[in-house]
């Protein structure tokens, strides 16, 4: 073979090979792999500045043109290092205590995309967020099944953090024997002790007793309402006419500083306080609303109450939001996904009750919705005194894929709403600034693609009078 031939086939065989490789780039659809990501999804107890990495490959090659990387929304590829599989960022100033979002997008050369979100979080979390309910029934009042069957399924099947329940006093056996302090003349309520105290474990279970005060509602016009009340060692019953009206009751549990109540389920049905009318003392006491109730699993079926929420708090009262199954049925937990939240530093009846108290708490229609809200990095359910720059910070986070945030609103006095951003993502923060020279409040309520609705407690901000 003469040398001139020898050019030619290599010329025809590098020819061959070009195109069969182009050819086989053309057909490839499948998008680059994320390898690695640093800090880890989910990972807590970050530096302020840390150094974020991801690594990817691909089956043909990475447009290393296409790579970019989001900080909480803020492309910062330009000041990232870039090479043919990793990419790598250091902040350069501290990150604020809490989630940070971030994004990366990645190409091959013929155009596949990778898009990944995932987040971290600096510094040590100021509190855990626990999952559960502060309304049920048993058959020791007008529901099904016993106190250990409802402290098992949400303890061992629900897999709840914690459950209350708040049987309807007027129900219990000696209830004009009894009172806030002692409750030991009802068999009832002393079971409900004992049984509580079995199925609770501090760090893991907390299984809570509390009452239902139950004023009548059937064939009553205005109704009063009822009103579960947490912490006492005895209970008392609509059926003293001692407590026949609110302002009387107000004053007997404004008596002990310990107490926490909720308004239940307000509406049309069962009474709406007397429209709210304000009682100081007893605001100390009542520090949550139920805006969802009912165990129908389609969210609509059940008595959403989240105007009435905007109007307690318009009208003066200092409330969290709560949401409950106040189940009648064995299906404690698994009913719907209603939850209260509360965030706590640990899993245990000070800690727990110190954060109701306080108000620390946020309703969801969403069974593991994560909902962080500070304002100057104080966080919900507080008061901030005297201040002028208000600096918003909301993240929200969902695990389950499906189940996408779409809008978070941060909602005023008379329900105005002065912040709103849409998403489509299963991370989401919302940031920005606030010059506030008034007494005003403002609480957070996020949206899901599935018609699901999370609400939080305030931050209420106050100037002393001069």
């Amino acid at each position: 073979m003469t040398f001139t031939k020898i050019i030619i086939l290599v010329i025809t065989l590098f020819s061959f090979s070009y195109f069969d490789i182009n050819s086989l780039n053309s057909n490839d659809t499948i998008p680059p792999k994320v390898n690695i990501v640093s800090p880890c999804n989910a990972e807590q107890y970050i530096v302020s500045r840390p150094i974020i990495k991801a690594s990817f490959s691909d089956n043909v090659r990475i447009n290393k043109s296409s790579v970019k990387l989001f900080l909480n929304y803020k492309d910062v590829t330009s000041d990232c290092s870039i090479s043919e599989d990793i990419i790598t960022y250091k902040p350069k100033f501290k990150l604020k205590r809490g989630s940070q979002i971030v994004k990366l997008q990645v190409k091959d050369i013929n155009n596949n995309k990778t898009n990944l979100e995932w987040y971290f979080t600096v510094g040590s979390p100021s509190y855990n967020h626990y999952y559960g309910l502060l309304h049920s029934h048993t058959s020791n009042s007008d529901g099904h099944g016993t106190y250990e069957d409802a402290y098992y399924k949400t303890k061992l099947k629900s897999k709840l953090d914690f459950f209350a329940i708040t049987e309807h006093s007027n129900m219990f056996d000696n209830d004009l024997n009894c009172n806030l302090k002692d409750g030991s003349k009802s068999k009832k309520w002393e079971n409900l002790i004992r049984v509580s105290k079995q199925y609770n474990s501090d760090g893991s279970f907390l299984a809570l007793k509390g009452f239902e005060m139950s004023y009548p509602y059937k064939d009553v016009p205005n109704p009063i309402g009822h009103i579960n009340v947490f912490n006492s060692d005895g209970f008392v019953s609509s059926n003293d006419i001692r407590y026949s009206n609110l302002k009387d009751f107000y004053e007997l549990i404004s008596k002990e500083d310990k107490l926490i109540a909720q308004f239940n389920h307000p509406c049309d049905i069962f009474g709406r306080f007397n429209n709210f009318e304000y009682n100081k003392n007893a605001d100390n006491i009542i520090s949550l609303i139920e805006v969802c109730n009912g165990y129908n699993k389609e969210i609509s079926k059940n008595k959403l109450s989240f105007d009435e929420y905007q109007k307690a708090l318009d009208i003066g009262w200092h409330l969290a939001p709560s949401a409950n199954q106040d189940n009648h049925r064995t299906d404690w937990g698994s009913a719907n996904e209603f939850r209260t939240v509360v965030l706590c530093t640990d899993l245990n009846e000070n800690s727990f009750y110190d954060s109701l108290k306080n108000m620390r708490v946020y309703a969801t229609q969403d069974s593991n919705i994560k909902i962080d809200f500070t304002i100057n990095d104080v966080i919900m359910g507080s008061t901030i005194k005297n201040t002028s720059n208000l600096y918003f910070n909301v993240s929200v986070i969902d695990k389950d894929v499906k189940d996408k945030i779409k809008k978070i609103e941060v909602v005023s006095n008379n329900g105005k709403v002065i912040a709103s951003q849409d998403f489509n993502s299963n991370l989401s923060k919302l940031e920005f600034k606030l010059i506030e020279l008034k007494n005003s409040f403002y609480y957070v309520k996020v949206y899901q693609n599935n018609n699901k609705v999370s609400v939080t407690a305030p931050i209420w901000i106050e100037f002393d009078k001069k």
